[in-house]
């Protein structure tokens, strides 16, 4: 019973380290040459903002992340400057915040459910307590 539950830890363990995934964050002068020509002719007017070093299962790819004026992309490329893929990250938060603004105005349209209070005016009731 010991032996299979040290061998499931182990296994476990194991798992985890093979599934590990490490995130360096790099300079952009330390970018490989190729994925920062790449960048340069397929976005041109863009800033190369940060730049992230992803090993996982061995293998090596570079987030960066470029903006020109308010528009921010999330690239994604291998060690030989292929690209693999991109995420707008500005219009995800516009969406967010769109829809937060949304939900609030649904809020205030709502009516508040009235409480009834005790007017200041009338006396609180008393309530008896016995002592024994």
């Amino acid at each position: 019973m010991k032996k299979t539950a040290l061998m499931m830890v182990i296994a476990l363990a194991l798992a985890i380290v093979v599934n590990a995934q490490t995130r360096v964050e790099v300079k952009t002068a330390d970018l490989p040459k190729a994925i920062s020509e790449k960048v340069t002719a397929d976005y041109a007017g863009f800033a190369i903002q940060n730049v992230t070093k992803v090993t996982k299962d061995n293998q090596t790819t570079y987030e960066l992340v470029v903006s020109k004026g308010s528009e921010k992309e999330k690239l994604c490329y291998d060690t030989t400057g292929k690209f693999i893929k991109k995420a707008p990250i500005a219009k995800a938060n516009a969406q967010k915040s769109g829809n937060k603004a949304k939900q609030v105005a649904k809020a205030d349209n709502k009516k508040a459910p009235v409480q009834k209070t005790q007017s200041a005016n009338v006396p609180a009731q008393k309530t008896e307590q016995k002592v024994k």
